[in-house]
This record gives structure tokens, C-alpha cells and sequence, in this order.
């Protein structure tokens, strides 16, 4: 009877994961195909950029607290402190709308703030579906922006609707519309007596996550929004994340780890985890250049975008394909940190990194290309990974075998790069 039970539930996540992850993969590269390489651009922008930076912002780090206080202070119920949260987020929603109506909040603004709103009622549930196993509903959640991206892709295709960014706009609304009903419903279920008392346990709690989830952006994945501001080209903005979509099929297979075994990464013995993460990086590794040379024979036959803008851009490809390691490398080292409660340690350098890194694009400006930004990026990204095993080793948690295999996998890159690409 359990082995039965344990292969339903395993065979549900996997499907879940392949229809899900699948969508956030495809999607965006088939919207590449339909949309003006501009729209495309402020797609990106709002989908990964500006959206994504948005969430960090609203969501203050109250994510991160739910698996805290649920597996870590289990003797402290805030549960019903979330449902506030999510009417906060409502009220920023209302004035997005107004801004936009009202205003004349331009579309790129409006439509990437409106991701924001819906990506931060996907995280948080998603987050607490996780904690409790349920893995298989968290994993089509956390893909329901690229499942409406898809409703678009399929309608635009029967000429059922207008190729235009104004079209994902008005899905985007409705589907937020969605989050807006759950919110209220939510909080109309919650116990009252303590809520504002359990939120400000949260937020206690969660604004140092806050710091750290903002500052783990700038540093990972706010290549969009670097590039839309320092190059000011939406077009670029689309080029690039393009690639970095295509680069991130190694990402996929570290969201079914991640996703799978997120309760063990709170419980387990670091000395374990550093074990499989470095074999995990190695990997993940391989997979990717494997992925980036059978790429240039299978993608010019389903992707003009790839064709036009490979022969320019191949070098940004290949990097992006190093890059997403260490993308990993440090999401994978942010749930120890979070778990630690070292993120207040660990913020100082992250702070010190991203000035640096922001200083130096502000000087160089005039010299920047795309090329050399994806480049400058990937370092700061390895250079962060470092930065957390460093704050884990002032609390005696090593994690030398994981990080010896990033540092030996850029120098390999770099080889690669110079010699080959």
C-alpha cells in the first residue's frame, strides 16, 4: 500500500513537472516567434526583470518565513499571519490599476508590476504547499504566468486574438484578478484575534530575508533590467533573454530537486548536502554544454529568432550556459543560509558586491555590450556563491567540496571560451 502511494505520488509531481516546467520553458521561446523582437523585449522585462523585482520588494522576504516558523519554530503559530500579507499585496494591486487608468502609467510599468502582484501570491503559496510535500499543485502554481503566456500563444496562433503585448497585458489582469479573489477569501477564513500581532512576527522575522532576497536578485537575475537601463535597448533586453531561456534547461532539472527534496534541505547534515551538491554541479554542467552543442543543430529548425540573432550572439549563449550553475549553486546555498538564519550575516557582503558590480557597469557604460555584461555578470554570480559559503563557515558549515567544483568548472569555462567558442 505505501509503495503504491509513494509511486501516485510521484508519478503526479513528474507529470505536474512536465506540463508545468515545459510551459515555463517553451513558452517564452514560442512567444519569441510570434511577438516584434521590442515586444518581446518588454515581455522579458515584466516576465523576469522589472516583475521579479517588483516581487522581491512586495513580498518582503515573507515566503522564506513560512518554512522558518513551520519547520524550524514549530512551537510559534503565525499561520494565519500570511492571510494579511495577502491583502497587503491587494491593496498594491489596486494601485497599479490606478496608476495605469488614471495616469497613464506606461504598459511596460504597468504590465511588469502586475506579474509582480501574481508572482508573489505564486511564491507564497507555492512556498507553503512545499513545506507541506504537496508537491505536484506547488509546482503548477509557481508556472501559472507562463500558463496564461500559453492560453495567449495558442489564441494568437487561431488568430483568435491580436500578436500584441497589449493582449498579454489584458490576460495578465484577469489572471491577477484570480489571486485578488483567493486573497479575500483567505482572509475572511483567518482567525482575527492575533493576526496583526502573528504578521509582525513574520516581518520580524523576514526582513532580513527581505535584504537578502533583494540583493540576491540584483546579483543573479536582474540581467534584464541591467541591460534595459545601462543599454536601453528592449530589443537586446529580448535578445538575451532569449538565450538565457534556452541556457536554463539546466534550471528545470534543479527545480524537480529542489522541489523534491525541500523539506530534507532544511533537516539534512550540511556535510551530506555538500556531497550531492557538487556531484549536482558537475552534473549539471555537463548537461548544459551538451544541451549548447545539440542546440545549433535542432533549434534553426524550429526557431527563426535563433537564426537570425546565433551568428552575433553566440558567445552571450554559451556563457548563459555557465552561468545558470552558479545561478543554482547560490539558490541551492540560500535555503541553508535561510535555514541557518545567517541571512543578516551573510547581507553585508552581498550589499558590498552589488555596489561594486552596479559601480563598475555606471563607469564602464560606454564600453558595455551585451557580450561583455553577460560576462562581468557570471563572475559576480560565482563570486556570490563564494560569499555564502564563506558566511556558512563562520558557523563551522563547510561546503569546500562544492565550492572547490565551482571555482575548477569557471576556470574549465574560461578555457573553453577563450580557446574554442
Amino acid at each position: 500500500m505505501m509503495q503504491r502511494q509513494f509511486i501516485k505520488k510521484n508519478t503526479l509531481f513528474l507529470g505536474a513537472f512536465t506540463i508545468a516546467k515545459g510551459t515555463v520553458f517553451l513558452a517564452p521561446l514560442l512567444a519569441a516567434e510570434i511577438l516584434s523582437k521590442e515586444d518581446f523585449g518588454i515581455l522579458e522585462y515584466a516576465l523576469a526583470g522589472l516583475g521579479m523585482l517588483f516581487t522581491t520588494f512586495i513580498n518582503i522576504g515573507v515566503p522564506g518565513a513560512y518554512p522558518y516558523f513551520k519547520l524550524k519554530q514549530t512551537a510559534k503559530d503565525v499561520t494565519h499571519g500570511f492571510a494579511l500579507h495577502q491583502l497587503y499585496l491587494v491593496s498594491l494591486f489596486t494601485l497599479n490599476q490606478l496608476a495605469f487608468f488614471a495616469f497613464g502609467l506606461p504598459i511596460e510599468y504597468y504590465l511588469a508590476f502586475n506579474v509582480g502582484f501574481v508572482i508573489a501570491n505564486q511564491v507564497l503559496i507555492s512556498t507553503r504547499l512545499k513545506t507541506h510535500e504537496k508537491s505536484a499543485p506547488a509546482v503548477l502554481l509557481d508556472s501559472g504566468v507562463y500558463l496564461t503566456l500559453a492560453v495567449f500563444i495558442g489564441l494568437a496562433w487561431l488568430n483568435v486574438i491580436p500578436k500584441t503585448i497589449a493582449v498579454i497585458n489584458v490576460l495578465f489582469q484577469f489572471y491577477a484578478v484570480v489571486y485578488v479573489l483567493f486573497a479575500i477569501f483567505k482572509f475572511i477564513k483567518a482567525e482575527k484575534d492575533d493576526i496583526l500581532k502573528q504578521y509582525l512576527d513574520i516581518l520580524n522575522f523576514s526582513r532580513h530575508l527581505l535584504v537578502s532576497t533583494l540583493l540576491i536578485f540584483i546579483i543573479t537575475v536582474s540581467g534584464r533590467v541591467l541591460i534595459e537601463f545601462f543599454l536601453g535597448d528592449f530589443e537586446l533586453v529580448g535578445i538575451y533573454g532569449f538565450y538565457f531561456r534556452i541556457a536554463a534547461i539546466i534550471v528545470m532539472i534543479h527545480q524537480i530537486i529542489n522541489i523534491a527534496f525541500f523539506k530534507k534541505m532544511y533537516v539534512l547534515d550540511p556535510k551530506i548536502l555538500d556531497k550531492y551538491f557538487s556531484i549536482f554541479f558537475v552534473a549539471l554542467y555537463i548537461i548544459g554544454i551538451l544541451a549548447f552543442m545539440a542546440s545549433f543543430y535542432i533549434a534553426p529548425l524550429i526557431s527563426e529568432f535563433f537564426t537570425s540573432t546565433i551568428d552575433a550572439y553566440k558567445g552571450v549563449y554559451f556563457i548563459l550556459v555557465i552561468q545558470m550553475v552558479f545561478w543554482i549553486a547560490t539558490a541551492l546555498n540560500s535555503n541553508i543560509i535561510d535555514r541557518e538564519g545567517l541571512a543578516s550575516k551573510n547581507n553585508p557582503y552581498f550589499l558590498g558586491l552589488a555596489v561594486i558590480f552596479i559601480t563598475g557597469l555606471a563607469l564602464f557604460k560606454h564600453e558595455l555590450t551585451l557580450l561583455n555584461f553577460t560576462i562581468a555578470h557570471s563572475c559576480v554570480i560565482l563570486i556570490a556563491a563564494l560569499i555564502q559559503y564563506k558566511t556558512l563557515y563562520h558557523k563551522a558549515i563547510h561546503f569546500k567540496k562544492s565550492a572547490s567544483v565551482l571555482i575548477g568548472l569557471f576556470v574549465i569555462s574560461m578555457l573553453i571560451y577563450t580557446f574554442i567558442i
